[in-house]
C-alpha cells in the first residue's frame, strides 16, 4: 500500500506543509516517488509517522523525536525524565504565581483602595522571598504566620521602630535599653519563626537584598546592633558564673559566628527530620563544625567549656534565639558524646 502525501495528511490530521518539513529535515522521508515525482509513503513510513506523532504528544522537540526514533543520542527513558523535570518546574512556577495572586487578591480585598506604592512593595517582597525559599518553605512560613495571627513584617514592626529610635539616639548595644530590646526582638522572632532552617534563609535574604532592607527597615546596621546587644545579654548571664579571663573570647566569637550558629542549628534539625541517628557520618560532620564554633567561643579551654555546658542547664534563656531548641540540644549532646568517644579512641591508637 502506497499513499500520496495528500492522502497521508488526510488520514493523520497533519498538513501537507508539515509533511514537507519532516521530509526536509530528514525526520520522515517517503520510501518511493511516482513517475511524476510525487511522494509515496509505504506501511513502514506510516508506522514511523505514528511514532513521531506519539512522541510529539510528549512535547518533545523534533530533534529529540528524531534522536529517539533513530536510536541516536539520549534514549527515550532519559528524554522522558527530562520532560518530567521540565514539567515539574513549570508546575512549581505556576503554583508560585497562583500563591502570589491569591495573596495579592487577599490584600486587595482587605484594603479597599491600596495605593500603588503599597501594592508594588508587597509584590516585590513576595518576589524576593521566592528567590530564597521553596514553595513548601513559603507555605510553612505562611502557616507560622497564621498560627501567630500576624505577618512577619507586621509582627516585627514595633521592634524595628524601637531599634531605629535607639540607633538614631546613638544608644550603645551595651546599654540596658538595647539589651532589653534585643531580648524582646529575639523572643518575637523565635515565636513567629522557630525553625532554624527558615530563620537562616530569612537572615541571609536580608543580608543579600538591599531592596528588602529598604522595604522592611531592617538594614545591616540594625541587624548588627541587635546581634551585638544579644551578645551582651548572654555575656551578662555567663558573667554570673565565669571570670573575665574565661569570657575574653566570647564577645568577638559570638558576634562573628552568630549567623553560622543558626546555620548549624538548621543543619542539625534537618538531620533530625531525616531520622538520622546521632552517630551517622553526616550528623557527625555537622557536629564537628558545632564543636569548632564552641571551642572558638571559649578559647579552646576545656575547663571553661565544661562549665558552659552546666550553665546552659541552669539558664534556659541562653537557648532562646537562632532556632535552638531543647530537642536540638539533646540530640547534639548525644552526637557530641559519640564524637568525643571516637576522638579519644583514635588518640589512644596513636
Amino acid at each position: 500500500m502506497l499513499l500520496k502525501i495528500g492522502e497521508l495528511a488526510s488520514r493523520t490530521g497533519l498538513t501537507i506543509r508539515t509533511l514537507h518539513h519532516y521530509d526536509k529535515i530528514g525526520l520522515l522521508k517517503p520510501s518511493a516517488r511516482s513517475e511524476a515525482g510525487y511522494r509515496l509513503y509505504d506501511r513502514s513510513d506510516i508506522k514511523r509517522l505514528h511514532h513521531i506523532q506519539a512522541l510529539r504528544r510528549l512535547d518533545l522537540s523534533l530533534a529529540e523525536v528524531g534522536d529517539v526514533i533513530n536510536g541516536a543520542g539520549n534514549d527515550l527513558h532519559f528524554v522522558i525524565d527530562e520532560q518530567i523535570s521540565g514539567l515539574d518546574q513549570q508546575i512549581a512556577q505556576s503554583m508560585e504565581l497562583r500563591d502570589r495572586l491569591q495573596e495579592l487578591s487577599g490584600l486587595l480585598k482587605a484594603n479597599d483602595e491600596p495605593n500603588l506604592e503599597y501594592w508594588l512593595s508587597t509584590l516585590e517582597m513576595m518576589s524576593l522571598i521566592g528567590k530564597y525559599f521553596s514553595r513548601d518553605e513559603i507555605l510553612d512560613m505562611r502557616e507560622l504566620e497564621s498560627q501567630a495571627q500576624s505577618k512577619i513584617e507586621t509582627h516585627m514592626a514595633p521592634y524595628v521602630k524601637a531599634a531605629r529610635l535607639l540607633l538614631d539616639q546613638k544608644i550603645s548595644p551595651l546599654d540596658p535599653p538595647a539589651k532589653q530590646l534585643a531580648k524582646e526582638w529575639v523572643l518575637a522572632m523565635s515565636q513567629i519563626m522557630p525553625d532554624p532552617r527558615l530563620l537562616s534563609k530569612f537572615t541571609l535574604m536580608h543580608r543579600k537584598e538591599p531592596s528588602l532592607q529598604s522595604l522592611s527597615g531592617v538594614d545591616d546596621e540594625m541587624m548588627d546592633f541587635i546581634t551585638r546587644a544579644s551578645v551582651e545579654v548572654r555575656y551578662d548571664i555567663y558573667r554570673k558564673y565565669l571570670s573575665e579571663e574565661e569570657l575574653k573570647y566570647f564577645r568577638a566569637s559570638f558576634f562573628r559566628n552568630a549567623e553560622s550558629w543558626t546555620r548549624i542549628f538548621s543543619e542539625v534539625k534537618q538531620k533530625m527530620a531525616l531520622n538520622l541517628p546521632p552517630d551517622h557520618p553526616d550528623v557527625q560532620a555537622t557536629l564537628i563544625k558545632w564543636r569548632e564554633l564552641f571551642m572558638d567561643a571559649w578559647g579552646n579551654h576545656l575547663p571553661t567549656m565544661l562549665k558552659v555546658r552546666s550553665i546552659h542547664e541552669k539558664e534556659p534563656e541562653l537557648s532562646i534565639g537562632g532556632g535552638l531548641t531543647l530537642t536540638i540540644i539533646a540530640y547534639a549532646r548525644q552526637g557530641m558524646a559519640i564524637l568525643e568517644k571516637n576522638s579519644l579512641e583514635k588518640a589512644a591508637k596513636k
